[in-house]
């Protein structure tokens, strides 16, 4: 059916006199427009026209004493007129248009990529404080780089934030920095040792298991001091000296120094949220890429790189896809206050000296010594007053 019918809309007409063929004559004379003119006989006959028509030829059905049925009726018009009989049916409709908008307009699912190495409830904690919860209205939201700044200043393993939404779906990918191994002094042994200590430090708690303590809370103890001894017995009669080994933790109040410098003009790379995806495909080393491809449509991006191989039972075959996604970048310059300067110098201090702390260390106290501004940066020298296990096990030598 064209468009102009659908609009104005058609119907069927069943129609019986004696004088149809002189009412078709007139009908074309006043420029009514038939279709589809169907004679059951010659006193009868089927044909369709179009709505305002239908108006014009009534004084002719009186004149040539035609009678008519309606058989369908098609188009707009008539639509309209099902739905004033069904209001609850139309404003059903646009209340369910309503809401559709209504519920797009919010976030129903936040999805947190690469946090292996990192508590999700803890990230879901920090996305909330920041904005990011589960019935947020998406207008809400602050601006994307703001927002992958503060994530990346609240999340310290991480080395890189990103934040896009996909419709109500919130993604945060996350990249978290390499760990550092840690040189401990421990000396891993099968046979018993002694607990010593690692650092010049003042004892403020013992959590001995196994051993006898050598030392008491508040005493002063250097590096390499006996802490908790792995024998037990009388020194003065070696006989009766058992070899237990040692066990346990010693909390030690220990201090530190730390310089750290911070450029007041940070030149910083910004993702955009954008990004496209193409998949190649690749035979042992080699990628065949499609000479037909599309050029990227970024300027500056990343590019990464995820291999799918194909399988034959449980058999890795040579050959299979790459999916290459390409995230929008770009670098911007960012001055930073002096004051928002140094509060970031302070924090990377702090950062630092908890990769070497490990899970028992704890941040009593801290304090800026001295604090300068030379060639556009801010330089920091801080003291720390710190709460660390210092006792690392040294082994028993039998023989002494």
């Amino acid at each position: 059916m064209e468009w102009p019918r659908v609009f104005q809309g058609t119907i069927k007409l069943a129609c019986t006199g004696k004088e149809l063929t002189n009412w078709l004559n007139e009908l074309v004379q006043v420029g009514v427009k038939v279709d589809d003119i169907y004679w059951l006989d010659k006193n009868q006959i089927e044909l369709k026209m179009m709505v305002p028509d239908f108006f014009r030829i009534v004084p002719l059905l009186r004149k040539y004493r035609v009678r008519f049925r309606i058989l369908e009726k098609k188009g707009v018009p008539f639509f309209l007129q099902k739905l004033r009989k069904r209001k609850m049916l139309y404003f059903g409709s646009i209340f369910f248009l309503l809401c559709l908008f209504a519920l797009s307009s919010f976030i129903w699912q936040i999805d947190i990529e690469g946090t292996n190495e990192i508590p999700i409830p803890q990230v879901q904690m920090i996305l909330k404080e920041e904005g990011i919860y589960l019935g947020q209205i998406k207008y809400r939201l602050p601006s994307y780089k703001r927002l992958q700044e503060r994530l990346r200043e609240r999340i310290p393993q991480a080395a890189w934030v990103g934040f896009r939404l996909e419709g109500t779906r919130a993604i945060v990918t996350i990249v978290t920095k390499k760990k550092v191994e840690r040189n401990h002094e421990d000396v891993k042994s099968t046979g018993p040792v002694d607990l010593v200590a690692n650092k010049h430090a003042m004892i403020v708690d013992m959590r001995v298991e196994r051993g006898k303590p050598m030392v008491e809370i508040h005493d002063i103890v250097k590096k390499g001091q006996l802490l908790v001894s792995g024998k037990y017995g009388d020194p003065e009669q070696p006989e009766t000296e058992k070899f237990i080994g040692a066990k346990g933790k010693v909390i030690g109040e220990v201090w530190y120094h730390s310089e750290v410098s911070l450029p007041l003009l940070e030149q910083k790379k910004e993702y955009t949220g954008l990004r496209d995806q193409v998949t190649h495909f690749f035979v042992g080393t080699k990628t065949l890429r499609n000479p037909f491809q599309r050029a990227p449509r970024f300027h500056q991006y990343e590019t990464i790189e995820t291999i799918r191989s194909f399988f034959l039972g449980g058999i890795k075959l040579p050959f299979g896809l790459v999916d290459e996604e390409r995230l929008e970048m770009r670098f911007i310059k960012h001055r930073r206050s002096l004051a928002e300067a140094v509060e970031l110098a302070k924090q990377r201090a702090r950062e630092e000296l908890r990769l070497k702390l490990g899970l028992d260390g704890r941040i009593l106290e801290e304090k800026v010594l001295h604090q300068r501004v030379d060639n556009g940066k801010v330089y920091l020298k801080m003291h720390f007053d710190v709460l660390e296990n210092i006792a690392v096990s040294q082994p028993i030598l039998q023989g002494e």
